[in-house]
């Protein structure tokens, strides 16, 4: 990609490009996610009380944006940075204001509405949505009888009508998640739903094998940056311990790390300094 995506540009993607969606908590991860050109980026923002993901603070999430600039972006704020619709807007305004494209609303169809009359782009999430999942009992796939699958349906026309421009749908039985992609017009982005949505999608920590807890089974892990960590912080160890060895034993610093100065003067300045 050579130019920043819009939502028209998503628009004409369904149906005819399949995206591809990562999660992005640093900047390393985001210019890496610029490298190999990710149609979509997302972010996530701590709680007012709590960070139990390790998402960035906003300002980190500012140089996300300008490491990957192509990208559309969307940015997950937590529920307790904003109270109601105008809080929210105002909110979502200083996004949009940042380069963020999108504004993550849960399944909150008023909010994705609301904003909406705004201007302002929305995202839903249907399924697993780890913050409402008391309602769906706890961490587990929804969607696997007809009831549920056609809550989902229906939730994703609320979308739709509400004006959201994309529907993250998580852990969702992958022929219903086909099903339903084809009958709505958002872009629908899978977390654990199949490859028959618009787009795929995982956490760069999941990838890169660094998430702090379980690794969700709808995840996949292609490296163990915990391991190359724990050697990265094990040869951090050992050159502390060889620099503190070597002052210890006279061999730093040696003549290349020193500087040298004339006999003449050296001789003026001792004579100088017996004198005072």
């Amino acid at each position: 990609m050579n130019k920043k995506l819009t939502v028209k540009d998503l628009q004409n993607f369904k149906g005819n490009k399949k995206l591809v969606s990562i999660l992005a908590k640093n900047v390393e991860e985001a210019k890496a996610a610029h490298k190999v050109g990710f149609e979509l980026l997302a972010t996530g923002s701590p709680g007012l009380y709590k960070n139990p993901d390790n998402h960035p603070q906003f300002e980190e999430i500012i140089k996300i944006r300008d490491a990957c600039p192509y990208a559309f972006m969307h940015w997950g704020a937590a529920d307790t940075l904003y109270s109601g619709l105008n809080e929210a807007t105002k909110v979502a305004f200083m996004a949009l204001e940042h380069g963020i494209d999108m504004f993550y609303c849960h399944n909150n169809f008023d909010l994705i509405k609301g904003l909406y009359k705004q201007g302002i782009p929305g995202l839903g999430h249907v399924g697993l949505v780890p913050s409402r999942r008391t309602w769906t009992g706890g961490f587990k796939a929804v969607g696997k009888n007809s009831n549920e699958a056609m809550m989902i349906y229906e939730q994703c026309l609320m979308i739709q009508d509400a004006g959201g421009v994309a529907i993250e749908m998580e852990c969702v039985p992958y022929k219903i998640a086909e099903a339903i992609t084809k009958k709505v017009e958002p872009t629908v982005v899978s977390m654990g739903s199949g490859s028959g949505c618009d787009a795929e999608f995982l956490f760069g920590c999941d990838v890169l094998g660094i998430t702090d807890d379980h690794i969700p089974r709808h995840a996949k892990k292609y490296r163990n940056f915990k391991k190359e960590y724990s050697r990265l912080q094990k040869e951090r160890e050992d050159a502390f311990q060889e620099f503190y060895n070597d002052v210890q034993s006279g061999n730093f610093p040696e003549k290349k790390h020193i500087v040298e100065i004339e006999e003449n003067e050296l001789d003026k300045f001792l004579n100088k300094l017996e004198k005072r």
